[in-house]
């Protein structure tokens, strides 16, 4: 191979690396949209009667999913305790001993929809990619909390 061929394939190798972040920084949201699904997101939370939410994987989830055994679809209950503006929002889910507090970053929230067919709580549709939370499965949250999150006397 010669110096020349070395540095062709050098150069493609670079080219592909620049398209590749260029995508990247190019997919990725504006401050401005960021700050419109934070004032979304918020705005359908803040009009939530009941403390007790549904979290849904957003890769599983079909809105008109009459699957009453719920093996198509990750969901997870869990209440809501209250929205950190420029972070996102803080649940508490039940684990044994107790409960713990975890934070869903606004990123990870796609959309918010009042209710499906199977539940009469609010749904918050995320993205699972955080923290395993029950057996192999990933939830939607990023990291836990302190306790002192909690609105709930434990």
């Amino acid at each position: 191979m010669t110096i020349d061929q070395l540095l062709n394939i050098v150069g493609i190798l670079v080219s592909v690396g620049i398209a590749l972040i260029t995508y990247r920084i190019s997919s990725s949201l504006s401050a401005k949209n960021k700050y419109d699904h934070e004032v979304y997101i918020i705005s359908q939370l803040g009009r939530v009667r009941q403390e007790k939410i549904i979290l849904a994987d957003v890769k599983k989830y079909n809105s008109d999913n009459n699957d009453t055994k719920n093996e198509t679809y990750y969901k997870q209950a869990c209440g809501l305790n209250h929205i950190i503006p420029l972070y996102g929002v803080v649940v508490s889910l039940r684990k044994s001993g107790g409960f713990e507090a975890g934070l869903i970053p606004f990123d990870w929230i796609e959309y918010v929809r009042p209710s499906d067919s199977e539940d009469a709580s609010m749904i918050l549709t995320c993205k699972f990619k955080g923290i395993k939370w029950y057996k192999n499965f990933k939830s939607p949250i990023r990291e836990i909390l302190d306790k002192s999150y909690l609105r709930i006397e434990i």
